[in-house]
């Protein structure tokens, strides 16, 4: 019987219909001949299916492209802001170093030391530490003011000698319009300071002392030896100014 039925089937697919019916029953569309190879008619979807892999492909490499840019992008900027950091850093230490020399900072000190003195000799048995420290920032301002102001209109003279050709203006560290607007500004902060903190009499002592000392005692220096005499007013001015 099961022989009867093969007999039957085989039949049926040879008979009639013949290739295209066997293709049916074997699950596949009819066949093209190519080179004597055989192509499903279906294999437009599989084309269809192997371009849209090649496509996603594609696009995943642009992705990782776009993702390595982005990275190297961010990299360069950071590497940008460090660098512009470390420059403007070195620039504020190069600025900070010639003002600390422009003011003579050692010397305003010694200038500070003497005015707290005389405040606190002045104020008897209570001292009014606010007002102390008050009075010692602005005298250190007018101070440093008036040392700029010496080296701005001696910076010729200075260029001449081994001990002061190596300040900020003669070495060209600083140029002269930069100086003369440090030593006029933190002058006028100074006095501002001590007349607002302290009192208009100490303003007044400590304005005199940096007219006496920037304008009078540093021309006459190349003029005439009564400059001496000028120094010792400006040299006895803090204590009082305390």
């Amino acid at each position: 019987m099961w022989v009867r039925n093969a007999v039957t089937v085989s039949s049926k697919l040879v008979g009639g219909r013949g290739t295209n019916s066997l293709f049916r029953v074997c699950g596949f569309s009819p066949i093209s001949h190519h080179r004597g190879g055989c192509f499903r008619a279906n294999s437009t979807s599989s084309a269809g299916d192997l371009v849209n892999w090649a496509q996603s492909g594609a696009d995943a490499q642009f992705s990782g492209r776009r993702l390595t840019s982005s990275v190297s992008a961010s990299f360069i900027d950071a590497a940008d802001s460090s660098l512009k950091a470390k420059e403007i850093l070195e620039m504020a230490k190069n600025y900070g170093r010639c003002y600390w020399e422009l003011s003579k900072a050692r010397l305003s000190m010694l200038v500070v030391a003497t005015s707290g003195t005389g405040y606190i000799m002045g104020s008897g048995s209570s001292v009014d530490y606010l007002g102390l420290c008050f009075t010692c920032a602005g005298t250190m301002m007018v101070a440093a003011s008036a040392n700029s102001l010496n080296q701005v209109f001696e910076v010729k003279n200075d260029a001449l000698m081994n001990r002061t050709k190596n300040r900020p203006l003669p070495s060209g560290r600083i140029t002269v319009p930069h100086a003369l607007t440090w030593g006029s500004s933190v002058g006028l902060a100074g006095t501002a300071l001590l007349a607002s903190q302290a009192n208009m009499l100490a303003a007044g002592l400590a304005a005199s002392n940096l007219v006496l000392y920037a304008f009078v005692y540093t021309p006459l220096k190349q003029i005439h030896p009564v400059n001496t005499w000028i120094g010792a007013v400006v040299g006895a001015i803090p204590p009082l100014l305390g």
